[in-house]
């Protein structure tokens, strides 16, 4: 009941007017109970909303019929009188660091494995460190307000240092890191985070996943590959992406086209000036491979990750890039390129 309260509080003072679900179906919880402390139960989570909503706590409850799959939770409203209570400093504990989604986006269950002990291990001693660090952001525009930190438009919490791992629908796709703050601030801000005190500076794989199917491809990227006459490279970019995320051509064209804002017929032209640009990989568009090339890029950071600790430096992941202190840029170059290689090599042989 503390925590569904604690909860409420922070939503209502972060989050106003945000609906929270719950599902009030016994089967979620026991299918989910993998991602949750063993104490968070239908048993003991459902009467505890309850007994809240009964003390006018949480308001305006959606309660969905019981026994009946509609695919929408029953959902209520924290109290908007609860933005006006002050709360301690939080610090976000992620239950489980090791995740699975199927292919709709949902958290299922699964059986561990050599892998999930391994990473499960590892993300054990990197979260260790990341919470011991001192995590500042030195913005002028930056207020900090109980256990947010404010920005222009948006806010990050600096409680949340505690990094999970997310696979999609199998083993070999996707695999990223997400749950650190330093992952929700804009480039622009991150730039102005400090670690322990001292300037840092973000190093990043520039075109990380062309250039990982130019080697799977035996081939060498030549430019940039997001660079083609009359087109904004960011467009280029989405469409290329695009492109390695879906399963076929008619998909890939509906998709650039509603990204762009435009007709089909002005997508399927630049669908064609990528193809003629990148006809050493062009196999590989709309086939789906994106997922396999995140796996690949998220075992990258991984490496790095754990190569980074045993030097005793502190990393910050955001995918493709990574934060460190101003004195560590060139250990942190040396081990992204060595270990990019590594990974490369790996991933030539598995397609």
């Amino acid at each position: 009941m503390i925590s569904v309260a604690v909860d409420a509080v922070h939503t209502a003072l972060h989050f106003p007017g945000l609906r929270v679900s719950c599902s009030r179906r016994n089967g979620w919880w026991h299918e989910t109970r993998r991602y949750r402390d063993a104490d968070f139960t239908y048993y003991n989570v459902v009467p505890a909303i309850d007994a809240l909503l009964d003390a006018g706590i949480l308001v305006d409850y959606d309660l969905q019929p019981a026994g009946r799959s509609t695919g929408i939770q029953s959902s209520y409203r924290p109290a908007p009188w609860l933005a006006e209570v002050a709360l301690p400093d939080l610090r976000h504990e992620v239950a489980e660091v090791i995740r699975m989604k199927d292919i709709e986006g949902r958290l299922v269950d699964y059986r561990d494995n050599d892998r999930t002990r391994r990473d499960r291990s590892m993300l054990a001693k990197v979260n260790r460190r990341l919470a011991e660090a001192d995590i500042g952001l030195v913005v002028p525009a930056a207020v900090r307000d109980d256990n947010a930190i404010r920005l222009d438009g948006y806010a990050v919490f600096p409680g949340m240092t505690s990094l999970y791992r997310v696979y999609k629908g199998g083993w070999d796709r996707g695999g990223r890191f997400y749950g650190g703050w330093w992952q929700s601030c804009r480039k622009t801000h991150r730039q102005h985070l400090t670690i322990d005190g001292h300037r840092t500076v973000e190093l990043d794989y520039h075109q990380i996943h062309p250039r990982l199917l130019y080697g799977i491809a035996g081939r060498h990227l030549e430019g940039d590959a997001y660079t083609i006459s009359g087109w904004d490279r960011d467009v280029v970019k989405k469409a290329f992406n695009t492109l390695l995320n879906t399963q076929d051509f008619e998909e890939a064209r509906g998709a650039i086209a509603k990204n762009l804002g435009a007709d089909r017929d002005t997508a399927e032209w630049l669908i064609l000036d990528i193809t003629m640009r990148q006809p050493d990989i062009k196999s590989y568009f709309h086939s789906g491979i994106g997922m396999s090339l995140q796996n690949i890029d998220s075992e990258i950071c991984r490496q790095i990750l754990v190569q980074m600790y045993r030097h005793g430096i502190v990393a910050l992941p955001v995918h493709d890039s990574f934060i460190v202190a101003e004195q560590h840029e060139d250990t942190l170059s040396k081990v992204m390129q060595t270990t990019f290689d590594t990974v490369a090599k790996t991933a030539q042989k598995l397609f």
